[in-house]
């Protein structure tokens, strides 16, 4: 009888601990969640923060280096469903170079509240990524260092990298690098623009700024380039990832020695739901908002003396909106916390600007 009692309460502990396995919550990723990032910048200080330099001023004026602003700024994010930052990064050198000491910074954040973080190599921009050998070393230092920190942007298992201006370098170029840094494609390398011959390499693509001038539909735009990514697959076998934009709006017409600047109207929040909308038809596997802070450029969702934080409440709604493949949002548009200044209408045609810092 004692042995009879002693294998059926070993059966149902079997049973119950099989059943916690079962209904236990797995750690949420970037993957599970179909995954919001947003182009995060980390090079500002307090005199940055005039109407002179910017088009609109902060809820709260900050200096990027501080670690309790890295802290709110992850706090809102999660709080508006995004699960990453891409930080503009000029390479791994310290001195002189906050991109770097602040990404440091984000990644010990991230990891205490639950964000994951990744970097944008810039080439545009960096002082320091002359060449491709330069490149090169910035690149395994990432993947070496960077990569290996728990809060660092993985999808499919794999650390995601973006690129900008990765144009500077032709694509024979940038075969060589990927040989030596990265030969057996243990990372994913998201291209920028619309040259889909740097596919040969890289392992997806996207566009940093939809808000083109004069103004295009952008849900054409994001399907008809998510479509070529999608063309571009079947031939080659192979499954480059689509990463689709969406944006609040755009204002550079402060932006310093820019010979050509223009505005896209913000709408009070209808042209970022429109673009959310197009980015979410388009299909793609991961969705990117330009930007979180890209305040000399006017692309920024964080709160504002303008707008307050109606543009965080509108990327919480179109954020689980996404995660769930719901239905169109039904919520009630939020409304702005202060009168939003007007925006005039946008002058001749430019080329699609680029990622300043102040």
């Amino acid at each position: 009888m004692h042995l009879r009692r002693d294998l059926m309460a070993r059966c149902l502990i079997v049973v119950t601990l099989a059943f916690l396995v079962i209904v236990q919550p797995r750690p949420a990723t970037a993957q599970d969640q179909r995954p919001v990032l947003a182009f995060y910048y980390t090079w500002y200080d307090t005199g940055q923060w005039t109407a002179d330099k910017v088009p609109d001023l902060p809820a709260i004026p900050y200096n990027s280096r501080d670690r309790a602003t890295i802290e709110r700024h992850v706090d809102q994010a999660r709080a508006a469903g995004i699960d990453a930052f891409v930080v503009s990064w000029y390479g791994p050198q310290v001195e002189n170079n906050q991109t770097e000491t602040n990404f440091r910074t984000l990644l010990d954040v991230a990891q205490e509240k639950g964000l994951q973080a990744t970097v944008d190599v810039d080439l545009g921009a960096s002082p320091f990524l002359h060449s491709a050998g330069d490149v090169s070393a910035a690149l395994r230092y990432v993947l070496t260092v960077h990569a290996q920190h728990p809060a660092f942007l993985r999808y499919e298992g794999k650390p995601l990298i973006f690129f900008w201006r990765q144009q500077r370098f032709s694509v024979d170029t940038w075969q060589a690098i990927r040989a030596e840094v990265d030969p057996d494609h243990n990372s994913l390398w998201i291209a920028e623009g619309v040259d889909l011959t740097y596919l040969a390499v890289f392992d997806g693509l996207h566009l940093y700024n939809v808000t083109w001038d004069p103004p295009a539909d952008v849900g054409y735009t994001l399907s008809r380039w998510g479509g070529r990514v999608r063309e571009y697959n079947a031939p080659h076998g192979t499954h480059k990832l689509w990463v689709a934009t969406a944006m609040p709006g755009y204002d550079d017409t402060r932006a310093p020695g820019r010979e050509h600047t223009y505005r896209h109207d913000r709408q009070n929040g209808a042209y970022y739901r429109e673009t959310w909308q197009a980015a979410i038809a388009s299909s793609p596997d991961l969705v990117v908002i330009t930007s979180f802070n890209e305040w000399v450029e006017g692309t920024m969702i964080e709160p504002s003396v303008s707008y307050g934080n109606l543009y965080l409440d509108i990327t919480a709604q179109e954020a689980a909106r996404y995660k769930s493949a719901a239905g169109p949002v039904t919520e009630a548009t939020p409304t702005a916390t202060a009168i939003p200044t007007a925006t005039p209408t946008p002058p001749p045609p430019v080329d699609t600007p680029t990622a300043t810092p102040s």
